[in-house]
């Protein structure tokens, strides 16, 4: 299972990359009536691009509706609600816990287990979190924390968190950004707005169409290792119709070798404690809220290839694009036949 995203720090997921144009055709919609607005939370980055006939900045609307998000859902916050659960304080859980404590229930017995929002300890005994040294766990190390890992150990009974252990801890990074971007959509979608589109931390979802009167379109980079945000490279774009997001995961930015040479990336499978063994690089999922669509993109990345690409076909309003490795070192994709991509960088 992946680190739940740790999205603070931007190699633990494919960066997507908006792609605006803007219109020469005087029958489009003008760009001026588009406003671009951008900040910062959830420790990464967040930009959203709107049709406003006055012109009128939202951010700090938008910095409002993320800070009481943070206050819920941040792992990183000693004031949250979540710090509060993991220091198995008597707290009754938000609407925000219960709906992403739900999806993440859905997606942990869709997967089989695959998708474990109490994976953290294993995270950091890898060093695979934002404050530790990467390391390699002795199997003991590992099999003491599979003792109180699984989200099968934790249930909401009368609004509060019940835990058949007190060790076990929650960390919702690999779903929580993309319900960040789906409450963000609803507030706009409830104030009136009809063509926008909000990204935070690289996971999108649009609706309505941009300044050309023509969907929104995302660019997805080629998993190139070590690359960074500076040096990155575009593979392709592609549109986004209305409602629908598109969300990543990849390891090609954070994985360490041990001395006698293997690999190992930060994608950990919760159910054997140890990082998964696949030839996949990258996923790109489009769904019809965000929210699914970043949970389902660690899903794949865990089951790999093969597992990731039949659960992913098998989805309604759910495509993919995968991107593996062959024995040779070449760079392969594989995508469901309703995962429509412009392709830009040449092979």
């Amino acid at each position: 299972m992946k680190t739940m995203k740790m999205k603070g720090l931007n190699f633990f997921r494919i960066i997507i990359i908006l792609v605006f144009f803007a219109s020469c055709n005087s029958s489009k919609k003008n760009i001026s009536e588009y406003v671009k607005i951008y900040g910062f939370a959830q420790g990464t980055t967040w930009h959203i691009t709107y049709q406003s006939k006055d012109g009128e900045n939202l951010t700090n609307q938008i910095d409002s509706i993320l800070k009481v998000f943070d206050f819920s859902m941040s792992a990183y916050n000693k004031q949250s609600q979540l710090t509060k659960i993991n220091n198995n304080e008597d707290v009754k859980v938000d609407s925000f816990f219960i709906d992403i404590f739900n999806e993440s229930k859905a997606l942990y017995d869709m997967s089989g287990k695959m998708f474990d929002p109490t994976v953290r300890p294993l995270v950091k005994a890898w060093g695979f979190g934002h404050d530790t040294q990467l390391q390699k766990p002795s199997p003991q190390t590992i099999d003491s924390i599979l003792l109180f890992t699984g989200l099968d150990k934790v249930k909401i009974i009368d609004g509060k968190i019940v835990k058949s252990d007190q060790r076990t801890t929650l960390i919702f990074n690999a779903n929580a950004q993309g319900y960040s971007v789906d409450l963000i959509c609803q507030w706009f979608l409830e104030q009136g707005y009809s063509d926008f589109l909000v990204e935070v931390g690289g996971e999108t979802r649009a609706f309505g169409v941009n300044s050309n009167g023509t969907p929104w379109r995302v660019g997805i980079d080629a998993p190139v290792d070590g690359s960074s945000e500076i040096d990155r490279v575009i593979w392709g774009v592609s549109d986004l119709s209305d409602g629908m997001s598109l969300c990543t995961s990849g390891n090609y930015r954070n994985f360490f070798y041990t001395e006698d040479g293997r690999r190992y990336s930060h994608e950990l499978n919760p159910v054997t404690g140890y990082p998964t063994q696949d030839s996949v690089l990258s996923v790109a999922i489009i769904a019809s809220n965000a929210m699914r669509a970043d949970g389902l993109a660690t899903v794949a990345m865990v089951l790999g290839v093969e597992n990731g690409f039949k659960l992913i076909d098998s989805l309604p309003n759910t495509d993919g694009l995968f991107f593996y490795s062959e024995s040779n070192g070449d760079i392969k994709t594989i995508k469901t036949k309703g995962f429509v991509i412009e392709k830009i960088q040449k092979d």
